[in-house]
């Protein structure tokens, strides 16, 4: 199910026109079960932040998104303070640079439980476009009927599809 998901955000990307993106589908302990990159997405760093987005989720309990509003954000909007913003550098510097406070990673739950069953994280197009082929990775498998996300819902605004 990890592949089809990637080559389904993959076929999303796809799609839409958004640029070449990587997809990498983690377990809900932290470890990577599929990674797939696009021609044209640039292998030195894509991957790595994909998979630093999936590690984020599957790490908080929440989206990569989620991640950053907390700690690069007030709760107004407003910027946050110099104490706020050093414990999310030191946090990504503790996991050794593996974490992502920026959208493309979101969770994935059992639908009957909530229990963890994983991570998405997609990276090389624009933030709410990777969060959307995200999404809809998971929202076409064939375990959907099953599965729940964190996000449940998309904020791209440059979708076709």
């Amino acid at each position: 199910v990890a592949d089809e998901i990637a080559t389904l955000a993959i076929e999303t990307c796809k799609s839409n026109g958004f640029k070449p993106i990587s997809v990498c589908v983690m377990d809900p302990s932290g470890h990577e079960i599929v990674t797939k990159r696009m021609d044209g997405c640039p292998a030195s760093c894509y991957p790595k932040i994909s998979h630093a987005k999936a590690t984020t989720c599957v790490s908080t309990k929440g989206s990569s998104r989620a991640y950053g509003a907390k700690y690069l954000k007030g709760p107004n909007g407003e910027e946050v303070g110099p104490s706020t913003f050093a414990r999310v550098i030191n946090q990504i510097n503790t996991m050794s640079g593996d974490m992502a406070a920026f959208q493309g990673g979101i969770l994935v739950c059992e639908a009957s439980t909530g229990d963890v069953v994983g991570a998405v994280g997609v990276s090389g197009a624009a933030g709410d476009e990777d969060e959307y082929c995200a999404l809809e990775g998971v929202k076409k498998s064939s375990m959907a009927s099953k599965l729940v996300t964190v996000p449940e819902e998309h904020s791209c605004k440059t979708c076709r599809t």
